[in-house]
């Protein structure tokens, strides 16, 4: 049975056709994920008004101009802090919506915690993929058709007679549920419900989330006239040529990671033999996950928690040493190798820091490569469709090849021969402009050796010249 109080509260919902535009934050200071920055936007709020990030604290939040907050269940090691949920509970209580995406595991996560508060628990009972919707649903979701549901899986949650199930599945347990609090909404609902791929190709539900999402935000009006804008970490520290980024949550490990990075930086310029590009890697944000980081160009961020760090200290040697990497092939990124070649250079920085695993990882990627070809000599990388791991085992065999071939300084002599032979302004750097640029690095031309070992590339397809005495020379 419905509450009385739930029936009461969209009895008294706005009546106004013409919903109001949502200004949406999407939480990325208890755990980061590619997905809720923008990505959940550009699927289920696109053309309804305006998405953005929260990189900070979320206890400071100003939540004033927003009328639908985005949560997670969060990663254990930063928790939703006191203040943090009673900043939640002001805001519901206003008339803002939240939606909070968490499935129960072992052990919990830290929305456990937000969804007890209101009277909610997550469990690690699975449910039924066959999902029913209730009439609330149906009284909420106007449509022609019963939509479809679509569930990639999840676990069921308990909840007390303030709440009332919006989807159930085969057993009569809910997976989606809706609460008033005051003058706004909460909403809970398994992840399984919702996309979650990076690069936003997977909307699923969004005939009936959008709408859904649309009913509840119309509880609060919003100005959009006034700025709405991601907020950034809130702390900042100048540490050597670094200004660092963090908030209260991935305070503990801040100081640790641009330590590593301050160790790290040495090698790269050793092994590269340059500094980075110019304007380059000025700033580290800690990113409250574990599953890896990204570089702008200007700013990296890495993972927290990164492959157990700090109980593993690999790993993160080198995440940080790709990371900044990317900012020592700028403004011209490698083609085809630019993710791989970065983890190179942390393969690298490891071998120099005496990390066994730095060789294991090597090995254990060329052996890879070698299912697709055995001797290196034949497949093409370049061509479409060619498998992840022939791309980067031999990726590192060019590496490896050519510093054998061509001394233990081959891939310095590169990176500062490609800062000195592209022009600023250039437009496009293709593999045979790469090809071309290592025969100048090592001062013979290689188009030759990398047609032997396979790979499709064509001096007449590049303007930059042959190496000094090369009788191919334009």
């Amino acid at each position: 049975m419905v509450p009385l109080i739930f029936a009461l509260s969209f009895l008294a919902a706005p009546q106004d056709h013409t919903p109001p535009p949502i200004h949406s934050v999407c939480d990325i200071s208890q755990e980061f994920t590619f997905y809720l920055d923008g990505r959940f936007a550009r699927q289920y709020l696109a053309g309804r008004g305006t998405d953005a990030r929260n990189w900070g604290s979320l206890a400071k939040l100003d939540l004033d101009n927003t009328n639908l907050l985005v949560l997670t269940g969060g990663d254990r090691r930063i928790p939703y802090v006191k203040e943090a949920m009673e900043q939640i509970e002001g805001y519901l209580r206003g008339g803002g919506a939240a939606l909070l995406m968490a499935d129960g595991a072992e052990p919990m996560p830290p929305g456990a915690a937000l969804a007890e508060r209101f009277g909610a628990r997550l469990t690690t009972r699975r449910a039924d993929r066959e999902l029913t919707h209730t009439r609330v649903f149906a009284g909420m979701v106007k449509a022609t058709e019963p939509p479809e549901l679509v569930f990639r899986g999840g676990t069921a949650l308990e909840l007390d007679r303030s709440w009332a199930p919006l989807l159930e599945d085969g057993d009569g347990r809910p997976v989606l549920a809706l609460r008033p609090v005051g003058a706004g909404h909460l909403l809970l609902g398994s992840r399984g419900l919702f996309g979650q791929r990076p690069d936003a190709s997977d909307p699923i539900n969004a005939e009936w989330v959008t709408p859904l999402l649309l009913k509840l935000t119309a509880y609060k009006a919003v100005d959009p006239k006034r700025p709405h804008r991601s907020t950034w970490a809130e702390h900042e520290e100048a540490v050597g040529p670094l200004t660092l980024e963090y908030h209260d949550g991935t305070a503990p490990f801040a100081r640790a990671i641009v330590d590593e990075y301050l160790a790290v930086r040495p090698h790269l310029v050793a092994i590269t033999g340059v500094e980075p590009s110019p304007g380059m890697i000025k700033r580290l944000l800690i990113l409250p996950t574990g599953g890896g980081g990204f570089s702008s160009g200007q700013r990296i961020a890495i993972g927290a928690w990164w492959g157990d760090y700090p109980e593993k200290r690999y790993p993160m040697v080198e995440l940080i040493a790709h990371e900044a990497g990317h900012s020592w092939v700028l403004p011209y990124a490698e083609p085809l190798w630019n993710e791989p070649i970065a983890t190179y250079l942390g393969i690298q920085v490891g071998k120099r820091l005496g990390m066994p695993e730095a060789q294991q990882t090597l090995d254990r990627q060329l052996e890879r490569g070698r299912v697709h070809d055995p001797d290196y000599a034949s497949a093409d990388p370049l061509a479409e469709g060619a498998p992840r791991d022939l791309v980067w085992g031999k990726s590192y065999f060019v590496f490896e090849e050519l510093e054998r071939l061509h001394g233990p300084d081959a891939l310095a002599k590169y990176f500062r021969t490609k800062r000195e032979v592209l022009e600023p302004g250039r437009e496009g750097y293709r593999f045979d402009d790469l090809v071309a640029v290592w025969s100048l690095a090592v001062g013979e031309d290689l188009f030759p050796w990398f047609q032997e070992h396979g790979f499709g590339v064509d001096r007449a397809r590049t303007e930059l010249p042959a190496p000094a005495g090369d009788s191919q020379r334009d």
